[in-house]
């Protein structure tokens, strides 16, 4: 987004917003004609707040929306360019690692439990006080049916020797990449303070691996012009390329689901925060969620009044219950190591 052209107005509607202006919700009043920023991911992301997240919220209230495309990281750095004066966007969406560098760096404020109605009805796991989790994304093994005859069940079918030339990979600068190292260094035997092992792993990998994406974008353009056929994949991009008729399945090795949570926060210093705690609440209701599930969407939902259906049950869980099991990685251990894992894969594996 390139600014924010609605300052003056803002200032003027903000002196008047206290004045006798109706609720929107338990303790949240009406802002007539403010605008709220919302920053939301690319992509599937961007589509499901489009067509679903921005009518829910803008039902029955003088507002306005300005959905803005932006990555996680960059919106830390758009926030941090901005401390201390007006923040280019009121609710952020981040993935867990950046929700520790924004809390950190004190980008978001805590969430306002009270003012969320529907805060109540998400699973506790999804719970937190900086903002709450509304999906979440599930790694797994991605793979071409057409050429992998038998579906896959452990990591360790990547290093099978009849998919020589037709693995892919990912670099780390994507939560995949990191994700998938995490994982494999997990069963490889390895530690937080060693990634030795997975490192060796990738090694022995490389000559069956026929292509390393730079970024995700790319990835899927490997997989739509079929040059590999079988990798570590997001269950979500999965369904968004059967959905584009690309030939692609989905399992859990049987180590079980492993990914990470996507919240949702009011940014600190927010000219807005009853317009961004609205949004954010609206985004946690079971009818949004339960559309938002549906495809070519396929988001995972958080809130327990959600009955789960579609492809999920048959991969990533089958009840609620199933869903808080999945497990998380320790982001707290992987964050300060980040940028020299992706100086060592660049090295070893990219080189």
């Amino acid at each position: 987004m390139n600014s924010r052209n609605a300052f003056s107005r803002r200032d003027f509607l903000m002196a008047g917003s206290a004045l006798g202006l109706g609720a929107l919700l338990p303790g949240l009043a009406r802002a007539a004609g403010e605008e709220l920023v919302a920053a939301t991911f690319p992509g599937t992301w961007n589509e499901a707040h489009r067509n679903i997240l921005k009518p829910a919220f803008m039902k029955g209230i003088d507002a306005s929306v300005v959905q803005s495309i932006i990555l996680g990281t960059d919106q830390i750095s758009r926030l941090e360019a901005a401390k201390g004066g007006t923040p280019p966007f009121d609710v952020a969406i981040f993935d867990s690692p950046q929700v520790l560098d924004a809390v950190k760096q004190g980008l978001i404020m805590e969430y306002p439990v009270a003012k969320s109605p529907h805060y109540g009805e998400l699973l506790p796991a999804f719970q937190d006080k900086w903002g709450p989790k509304i999906s979440m994304q599930v790694i797994g093994i991605a793979y071409n049916p057409e050429r992998v005859k038998t579906p896959p069940t452990r990591w360790e079918d990547l290093w099978d020797p009849r998919y020589k030339g037709r693995v892919g990979l990912t670099a780390l600068n994507s939560q995949l990449g990191i994700a998938f190292l995490a994982e494999l260094n997990r069963i490889k035997g390895g530690t937080d303070a060693d990634f030795g092992p997975a490192f060796k792993a990738l090694r022995e990998l490389l000559p069956s691996v026929g292509a390393i994406a730079a970024n995700l974008g790319a990835y899927a353009t490997l997989w739509q012009q079929e040059q590999v056929d079988i990798a570590p994949y997001n269950f979500n991009f999965v369904q968004t390329l059967k959905g584009k008729g690309v030939p692609v399945e989905f399992v859990v090795p049987e180590t079980g689901p492993v990914g990470w949570q996507t919240s949702m926060h009011v940014v600190a210093g927010s000219r807005v925060p009853e317009l961004a705690t609205r949004y954010i609440d609206t985004h946690l209701d079971a009818a949004v969620q339960a559309a938002m599930m549906k495809p070519p969407y396929d988001v995972i939902p958080t809130n327990g009044k959600v009955a789960l259906q579609g492809a999920m049950t048959q991969t990533i869980a089958r009840t609620q219950a199933d869903l808080e099991k999945i497990r998380g990685l320790d982001w707290a251990a992987l964050n300060p190591q980040r940028s020299a894992l992706i100086d060592r894969f660049n090295r070893e594996i990219r080189a």
